[in-house]
């Protein structure tokens, strides 16, 4: 068996930085502000690591390992991913080679965990390999806030409905990788999504058409009112696109909801939007300009821009540039639909699957 050498390098958020000769990976996360997010009874954190390789020589991730700690430094949890089984865990981490110089996102891999656990420090351990058989273990730390919502939002659909997709782990919201070079060609450098969710509008059965669904009359949502989740100046309106699930790639480079067809993006307070998108073509019933209040019609559910069937985009972000991160959305006075059962939610969240309606 080659002998190993064992390289570890201590790297924390505010990390000081070595010199590529010194050590061949450099770490960082994105967003700066790792907020904790409180979803059905966990905590969860919802970042990325972009992790470069600075050298020539080709390095891949074998193993990830995090420490909780309380503000006391008291261990709380450790977990880890490697090399282990028949199908190894770190598998579940899609990008872990690096051929030469090269920049990869790697999504978090231990978004959630429990609520009663005080975490004050995310402690994470990578461990890389080379050709020459050499391990480098490079440590990071991350020290996770609470997420306040100084306002409150309500749903943006009266009806009942279906969170399609929400920002879970395996979400496709989530899993926007702004490091991939088509998407950071047109600019792209952040999550604007981070945060977002699908709703679509189901019957009392949780049925969301009437047929096959290749017209979108088919939908029980086309053409469904889209609310103001609360009071705001109109900041986009755009209500001339057609109902085509098309949108013009290029387009992007200097529009960056180009995805979102007809939309509507209402600011709310500095650094906070809400975006409405895939309106219906020519419902959008605001202007630039306009102040609208909590529960104001907007516009309506169609499909115009990147979308596959009737269902609304909504976000809440911090921008509408290209450098825009998501931020988090807690609903106030809503119901979560479960069966014949219906439990009030004064205030919270909702989830990928979730059946929900706004009201008590």
């Amino acid at each position: 068996m080659m002998q190993s050498l064992l390289l570890v390098i201590l790297f924390c958020a505010s990390a000081f930085s070595l010199t590529a000769q010194q050590q061949p990976i450099t770490i960082k996360h994105s967003p700066t502000a790792v907020l904790i997010e409180n979803v059905g009874g966990q905590n969860v954190v919802n970042f990325d690591f972009l992790i470069e390789n600075t050298n020539q020589d080709t390095l891949e991730l074998s193993s990830v390992k995090i420490s909780l700690f309380d503000a006391k430094r008291m261990l709380l949890q450790e977990r880890f991913l490697d090399n282990n089984g028949t199908a190894p865990s770190i598998k579940t981490i899609p990008n872990r080679v690096w051929n030469g110089v090269s920049k990869e996102l790697v999504f978090n891999p231990f978004p959630a965990y429990s609520a009663s656990m005080q975490v004050r420090t995310m402690a994470f351990e990578f461990t890389f390999g080379d050709n020459n058989d050499k391990e480098y273990t490079v440590k990071y730390e991350v020290m996770p806030v609470r997420y306040e919502q100084k306002m409150q939002l309500i749903l943006p659909l009266q009806e009942r409905l279906l969170v399609y997709d929400a920002h879970d782990f395996h979400a496709h919201h989530r899993r926007f990788n702004y490091e991939f070079t088509p998407i950071k060609q047109l600019g792209f450098s952040g999550n604007f999504m981070r945060y977002a969710y699908d709703f679509v509008v189901v019957d009392g059965g949780g049925v969301q058409k009437k047929s096959d669904g290749k017209e979108n009359t088919d939908w029980f949502g086309f053409g469904a009112p889209v609310l103001a989740v609360a009071a705001g100046k109109v900041v986009i309106a755009e209500g001339s696109h057609l109902d085509d699930k098309k949108f013009d790639i290029p387009a992007l480079k200097t529009n960056p909801l180009a995805l979102y067809g007809n939309c509507v993006v209402i600011e709310h307070s500095a650094g906070v939007y809400s975006v409405y998108g895939h309106l219906k073509q020519n419902s959008v019933s605001v202007k630039v300009g306009d102040v609208v209040k909590q529960a104001q019609t907007i516009g309506a559910i169609g499909t115009s821009g990147s979308s596959f069937f009737p269902h609304l985009h909504f976000e809440m972000r911090n921008s509408i540039a290209h450098n825009a991160e998501g931020i988090p959305s807690y609903f106030s006075n809503f119901s979560f639909l479960r069966g014949a059962e219906k439990q009030a939610v004064k205030y919270g969240t909702v989830d990928s699957g979730d059946i929900v309606k706004n009201g008590k």
